[in-house]
Order: structure tokens, then sequence, then C-alpha cells
């Protein structure tokens, strides 16, 4: 993925030594250092992510490669080099955080994707990623995050609503 400079990774560790912050503490504040630099850097723009995931169908969990293309905007599922499925960005609707290394991509008029990670940290990866495209998704229109169709939204133009928390990378809304 990406490093942090020496610099930044001897003061994370001075603080260890200095009992500032714990281990745990410390793995917290290189991957909050690292992704902020990121961020300063927008290194997303062009860039091509591949993970190794297991897909659950037909009863069993099946190895496939799932990519995050930002070049294309487009997430590519990827069964032994071939391409099984695409999704543009625009049509991931939201990422669920299950238990130990499983999630779910939600999607505007398509099922959820149901996935395991081969590691917590590629999960982790994979959910900041997500996380990303998501948050691309809520700068546009609502018209053009359901690829010009708005009826698949369910959009809702009057009458009340109630929050569901799901987990603490998505909120939903119900009827």
């Amino acid at each position: 993925f990406f490093q942090l400079s020496q610099e930044k990774i001897l003061k994370i560790m001075n603080m260890v030594k200095n009992k500032e912050v714990s281990i745990e503490g410390a793995l917290h504040l290189a991957q909050k250092e690292l992704y902020a630099e990121k961020d300063s850097q927008d290194l997303l723009t062009g860039s091509q992510f591949n993970f190794s995931i297991y897909k659950y169908k037909h009863y069993r969990w099946q190895k496939r490669i799932l990519q995050i293309d930002f070049n294309t905007k487009t997430i590519f599922n990827i069964e032994k080099g071939i391409i099984k499925k695409q999704f543009p960005f625009s049509q991931v609707k939201a990422c669920e955080d299950t238990e130990r290394r499983r999630f779910s991509i939600v999607f505007h008029g398509r099922q959820d994707y149901e996935l395991e990670a081969v590691s917590l940290d590629d999960k982790r990866k994979i959910t900041y990623l997500l996380s990303r495209v998501i948050q691309s998704n809520s700068y546009k229109r609502p018209a053009e995050s359901c690829s010009g169709r708005p009826t698949e939204c369910d959009v809702i133009h009057e009458g009340l609503l109630d929050l569901q928390q799901n987990t603490f990378t998505s909120t939903e809304w119900v009827k």
C-alpha cells in the first residue's frame, strides 16, 4: 500500500517508548497519518487497487480478485483472470462492516455483495477505499448517482424517515 516517512515512524516509535501512546494506539496513529498523507496528495486519482477476496456464491466461498480502479471509476470482480462483473462507482450505495474479515458492498438497484477479505488489514483498506467512493458519490446530484434513473433510488419527496445505524461506516434512512 503506502509507507510513512522515516521521520514520522521515528516520531511514533518515540511516543511508544515514552509511554505517551500504547502500541495499538501507535498503529492507529500511523494509519491515521498514512490516510492524512494520502488525502493531502490525493493519490487515489488514477490508482488501481487489487485485493484477494472470497465471494459467497452457491453456498460456498469462491476466491476472486476485487479490483477498485480509480482510472475508470469501476469496481471489478475478477475470477481466474476473467472479469466476471463490473460496477461503476456511481452504483455503490454503502459498505457494511460485518464480523471478522467479512463485509458487504451495497449497490443501487442490485443485490448486495457479501465478501470476505484474506486479512483484517485488507478489509480495512477495502472499506477505506469504498468509503472514498461513497464520499465521491455524495458530491454528485442524486440522479447522477443512480445512472440517470432516480426511480431506482426510492427518492422520497415528503414523509417521515427513521435513522437506522447499521455500522460505524454506514447509515441508512428507512421509510
